[in-house]
């Protein structure tokens, strides 16, 4: 199974672009999300036991996907060292252990551009972060702009292609096709 993990962060256009690849390619979409509002209507958000479930949740799916032979599956993610390395490394462990093929994505925008999209009312609909100061403080202080250290990612700019464009990029570099 080939894992398309796009990260960036909040409001960046990751499940925008994922559905774009998606309907290019076919592969389901595993939106953060999904899990994010699963996890936090049975615990506190943010606390160390929702962190486990999240992150437990998240490695089920993959490797449950993986030994049904799907072929591949697209991930959004907000990156945000060094809290979210442990989750990375154990993507990677999982990877490893299924012969899943991880293909890591980092959509990035200019701050501007992200403070204007984050107050988009679609976003708050889908109960995605909708609030500036909340990007400010995730942009600055939790480094979302910053790339995963030790892999290779393909790196677009959002606010330069269109989610078309990036989509098409995605599958180019990595060879993707419809099953």
């Amino acid at each position: 199974m080939k894992l398309v993990f796009l990260y960036g962060p909040a409001a960046v256009g990751k499940l925008t672009v994922a559905r774009e690849v998606a309907r290019l390619i076919g592969y389901p979409i595993f939106d953060n999300h999904l899990s994010i509002d699963y996890a936090a209507r049975l615990l506190e958000w943010g606390s160390p036991d929702y962190v486990k479930l999240l992150r437990a949740l998240r490695l089920f799916t993959f490797r449950q996907l993986a030994e049904m032979g799907l072929e591949g599956l697209l991930f959004t993610f907000i990156y945000t060292p060094p809290s979210s390395d442990a989750f990375v490394r154990q993507v990677l462990e999982v990877c490893a252990q299924t012969g899943i093929e991880p293909l890591f994505v980092k959509l990035e925008a200019p701050r501007e551009v992200l403070l204007q999209r984050v107050v988009q009312p679609e976003r708050k609909a889908l109960k995605k972060l909708s609030r500036p100061e909340r990007l400010l403080r995730m942009l600055d202080e939790e480094g979302a702009l910053e790339a995963i250290p030790y892999v290779e990612s393909l790196v677009l700019d959002t606010a330069q292609l269109s989610p078309q464009a990036a989509a098409q990029k995605i599958v180019q570099h990595y060879r993707l096709a419809r099953g």
